[in-house]
């Protein structure tokens, strides 16, 4: 048997194999050190206190195993406090875990970068970062880039008080290549507070892929389940997703100022979520769809608020009718967009909610319209007497509506949709039971 000291702590040598205890460190310089030897499967602990950054600190090169990962974590979790002028850089990492920091600097630099990783998990960490009065460039507090990105856990973090454009996470890929960061996943945490910017673009509070990668139709395979997101307000899309084959289930949005929006790409699924408005504020949407083959099922949404492209449901006309364009870069335009075209919308209800939008009046540069998509088996409900229609129906083609119910909405009106819809009174049929997400569930400090 052999030891060798590294820093405050001892790793041990057995056998050839890695068999090892904690290193512990008090200062960024030996973590970085530390990390610069380490094996899979050691743990490198920094002990609680200030730790004030001139510059990013720079991991690179650090490789566990899938069995043997290396971690990165806090003593004490939320105890060590990340502030000074950035965060962390992580270059070409594979199974690393960074887990229980507390990040408070300048949100001028990411908190995490996460350039070309591969299995690095992020967990139980805080973010609030100290913005500027007026900011240099968007920012993104977790961004993944880069060619070779892919397979990332964001999981149990809490975010909180945005206020400056850009993301608290942004898994992206790598715009020249056209390849999206792949099979990533976004989970259990607790976004909380990003604040209305007034019409301001680029204040999403979940982003995937970008303008190049959502036009050119390319997949990230992202997940984005059983979040909780509370005053998420920033702008008009809360997620905005701009990469094809994601799923957004589980989710949790409360008195989120905007909605789910599948902005770029296709063959994405929305399922599960509870999108729910009980402040009375303007906006509150539900999802909005853009592009080919979505799948919405099984959402429950409450008291949204929201008109035309925040409405409770969005079917949004686009300027190019294909699943995919090479209008991008320098020719990218912000109506570069696509008609949902065959989206399957089922077994979603809508209480006390704004109209639903199906289409848009004739537009001349959104000239391709919603079509052949399918709205069956959903439910609309009115709890209080209402005098808003359950949809606005503009321009849309080839649709199918079936066996849908309006409970409690009155008699049924002669607009041509009515046939959609079986009109019964409100004690007709049991609701579906909705279990919302609270703040025990998720974050730093859930089970």
């Amino acid at each position: 048997m052999k030891f060798m000291a590294l820093g405050l702590g001892v790793v041990a040598l057995l056998g050839g194999a890695a068999a090892e205890t904690a290193v512990r460190v008090d200062a960024l310089d030996k973590l970085e050190a530390a990390l610069r030897g380490v094996r899979a499967g050691a743990t490198v602990v920094l002990t609680g206190g200030e730790y004030p950054t001139k510059q990013a600190v720079r991991i690179e090169g650090v490789r566990g195993t899938e069995t043997a990962p290396i971690v990165l974590r806090a003593e004490q979790r939320g105890r060590a406090v990340i502030g000074g002028a950035a965060g962390f850089v992580l270059k070409d990492c594979e199974h690393l875990v960074v887990e229980g920091f507390r990040f408070t600097h300048d949100a001028d630099q990411p908190a995490l970068l996460l350039d070309n990783c591969r299995h690095v998990r992020v967990t139980r960490n805080r973010f609030r970062p100290t913005e500027r009065t007026k900011p240099r460039r968007m920012e993104h507090w977790v961004y993944a880039l880069g060619a070779h990105s892919r397979s990332n856990r964001i999981d149990h973090n809490l975010f909180e008080r945005k206020v400056n454009s850009g993301s608290p996470v942004f898994v992206r890929g790598d715009d020249a290549t056209l390849v999206c960061s792949q099979h990533d996943r976004i989970d259990h945490n607790h976004f909380r507070d990003v604040v209305f910017a007034n019409g301001a673009n680029g204040h999403e509070t979940i982003r995937t892929g970008g303008n190049d990668l959502g036009a050119s139709g390319r997949s990230s395979f992202t997940v984005i389940e059983d979040n909780l997101l509370e005053r998420c307000s920033g702008e008009g899309e809360v997620m905005s997703l701009k990469s094809s084959d994601n799923i957004v289930r589980r989710n949790t949005l409360l008195n989120c100022r905007g909605a789910i929006c599948l902005r770029l790409g296709n063959r994405t699924e929305v399922s599960g979520n509870c999108v729910l408005a009980d402040a009375d504020a303007p906006g509150c949407g539900g999802v909005k769809l853009y592009g080919f083959d979505h799948r919405v099922f099984s959402n429950y949404f409450r008291g949204l608020t929201g008109q035309k492209h925040e409405a409770p449901l969005a079917l949004v006309p686009g300027i190019f009718a294909a699943p995919t364009t090479m209008e991008i870069g320098r020719q990218y335009k912000d109506l570069t967009t696509v008609p949902p075209t065959r989206a399957w919308i089922a077994h979603n209800t809508w209480e006390d909610c704004a109209p639903l939008q199906f289409g848009f009046k004739k537009d001349k540069e959104r000239k391709f319209i919603p079509t052949d998509c399918t709205f069956i088996s959903n439910t609309v409900v009115r709890t209080t007497p209402g005098r808003a229609p359950l949809l606005n129906m503009e321009l849309i083609r080839d649709f199918q509506a079936r066996d849908n119910r309006a409970l409690g909405c009155g008699a049924a009106p002669t607009n041509a949709w009515a046939g959609w819809f079986r009109f019964e009174e409100l004690g007709a049929r049991p609701l579906p039971e909705v279990h919302p997400l609270t703040p025990k569930e998720v974050g730093p400090d859930a089970p």
